[in-house]
């Protein structure tokens, strides 16, 4: 059979000029970045018009299940979709190793999955991709339709969609009428490349996690760590291949953006393992969904860090996280006096007290963190100067020469909390350039306010914070990384003699403007103003006492 011939023969030097091509995007280093993901005013508007249409039908905090399994099929889609058209391409121009002119041969080539998974792109059967949908729209059992979908992508890739996507679209109040309003609304959002490279699930989420929050009056904000963070802590470990960690996974931004940093340095993103653990099983949906529109795997478990470590015998390259902040009642009594997270260097320290778990987590941070490793993690501001058994803790954390940077970040960065928070950098192991110093950047004023309620690190802010790291790294002069207000590189001494305490504010100083005007000039100045405004005092008192004289007081 000829055109059989020819399809294996073109699968087979399709696999091999793929490594050559590999090569290839791994030495041409993208210079593409990807800006600040804000929702819009009007995306955000059209999130919650769609979600106001059906809250007499769905509660509110159901109705984002539907909303973010909806969206995932709908990007799966449209990224089986874009690799389709790539194949097409390909098929059709001579110069490629998959060009035919056999009509047959082309159907077989773009209905095979292989040229779809070796790019990290699921094949989607005809019956789970989005036009289907939108095909049978009006059909009465379209809520059937959208989960049998779901049964089948299960069960094509098991490993990667078990329990990912929720299965409630039989079984919800919604009517044929309430789905076609969902789908045509949700057509009309594309998930391309540029999307894929920010955390627009977890983005989404944090949108109806903060609305949720007006109308029910619970917390929210849990899942999404702002990307410039998240940009900022990967970029200072300047990720690259090995293994990464973050214990509270929450949507995977992390991953995203350590994801989106190989990319951009050329790096095959198959070279860095992925690793995650959350208590809650959304945060474990939310960080596959990230994960598979981007083409990568990870070893994703859902557990309580704190009492059920999924990798209690691991440790990674890389460690990161945004932990829940000032975690109280976190039954710190069921720590065992022999867990291996208490101790730092030779030293045991305590458990940290039941009514903040923040030690805790940077207990597990720097257990996790392996002998060359690394760890970035954001932290509320608190646990720099924190005492008693927190203080013991950190003072351990210090004298072990574990802390090599700590950054103090503006305010309002978080989407729906405004807690001010820093971020801490640990090495088990530093170059002995290094060895007995930590690096402090006061970022409070560097910002960008996009919105009344936000504001971003922008890219040259990003890039300001971790050139210091960078001269830091490579041992450069000390005089070279200070500047007076914004950096400056401290000795473990030095700590000592500050309490222990690690707010930036204490160490880099406090940069006074010189605007160049003479101190001689100023006195004369502010004297002049002085005299001005004794004599307006003057004269109103004395128009004040012909008031009261008038009035006989």
């Amino acid at each position: 059979m000829p055109t059989l011939d020819k399809f294996l023969d073109i699968k087979d030097n399709s696999k091999k000029t793929k490594k050559k091509e590999n090569k290839r995007k791994s030495s041409n280093k993208s210079n593409k970045t990807f800006d600040h993901f804000e929702l819009t005013p009007e995306f955000e508007n059209q999130l919650w018009k769609v979600a106001d249409k059906l809250r007499k039908k769905v509660e509110v905090h159901q109705y984002k299940y539907i909303v973010l399994g909806i969206i995932f099929l709908r990007s799966l889609t449209c990224r089986f979709y874009e690799r389709r058209k790539e194949i097409e391409d390909e098929l059709s121009n001579p110069k490629s190793e998959l060009y035919t002119e056999d009509s047959e041969l082309r159907k077989m080539i773009l209905e095979d999955e292989d040229f779809y998974l070796s790019e990290g792109v699921l094949y989607l059967p005809k019956e789970t991709r989005w036009d289907y949908f939108v095909e049978n729209v009006m059909s009465p059992n379209i809520g059937e339709i959208i989960d049998t979908a779901i049964e089948i992508l299960e069960e094509k890739y098991p490993d990667r969609l078990k329990d990912v996507i929720p299965k409630i679209y039989a079984q919800s109040p919604l009517d044929n009428h309430d789905y076609a309003y969902l789908i045509n609304k949700f057509s009309e959002i594309s998930f391309e490349k540029e999307y894929r490279a920010k955390d627009v699930f977890g983005r989404i989420y944090e949108y109806f996690l903060g609305k949720f929050t007006e109308v029910e009056g619970k917390l929210g904000g849990k899942f999404y760590t702002p990307r410039s963070l998240t940009k900022l802590i990967v970029k200072v470990l300047d990720i690259k291949e090995g293994s990464i960690f973050d214990p509270a996974c929450g949507s995977g931004g992390f991953f995203v953006s350590a994801l989106e940093k190989l990319e951009n340095d050329g790096v095959d993103i198959n070279k860095l393992s992925i690793y995650g653990q959350d208590s809650d099983p959304m945060a474990y949906r939310l960080t596959k969904m990230n994960l598979i529109i981007r083409g990568a795997e990870g070893d994703i478990r859902i557990g309580d860090s704190y009492h059920d470590d999924k990798f209690i015998d691991r440790v990674f390259d890389y460690v990161v996280a945004n932990p829940p902040f000032n975690d109280s009642e976190w039954d710190a009594n069921r720590i065992k006096p022999d867990d291996p997270r208490l101790r730092i260097g030779n030293k045991k320290v305590p458990v940290p007290p039941n009514n903040n778990a923040n030690y805790m987590w940077i207990l597990h941070f720097i257990y996790h963190t392996a002998p060359n490793g690394k760890a970035g993690f954001v932290m509320a501001n608190g646990a720099l100067s924190a005492g008693n058994v927190e203080g013991e803790i950190r003072k351990a954390i210090i004298e072990n020469d574990l802390v090599y940077g700590i950054v103090a970040c503006p305010p309002k960065l978080f989407y729906n909390v405004s807690l001010p928070v820093s971020l801490w950098f640990i090495r088990k192991e530093k170059p002995e350039h290094m060895k007995g110093k930590v690096l402090f950047i006061n970022a409070k004023n560097l910002y960008k306010q996009i919105s009344r309620r936000q504001n971003i690190l922008t890219e040259e802010h990003i890039n300001k914070i971790v050139e210091k790291f960078k001269m830091l790294e490579s041992g450069e002069d000390e005089e070279k990384i200070n500047e007076l207000g914004f950096a400056r590189v401290a000795t473990i001494d030095e700590i000592a003699k500050n309490g222990y305490v690690l707010t930036p504010g204490r160490y880099v100083g406090v940069k006074i403007e010189d605007d160049g005007i003479p101190f001689e000039v100023k006195m004369n100045e502010y004297s002049e103003e002085l005299k001005k405004l004794l004599d307006e005092e003057e004269k109103l008192r004395g128009k004040v006492k012909e008031v009261l004289d008038a009035l006989e007081f």
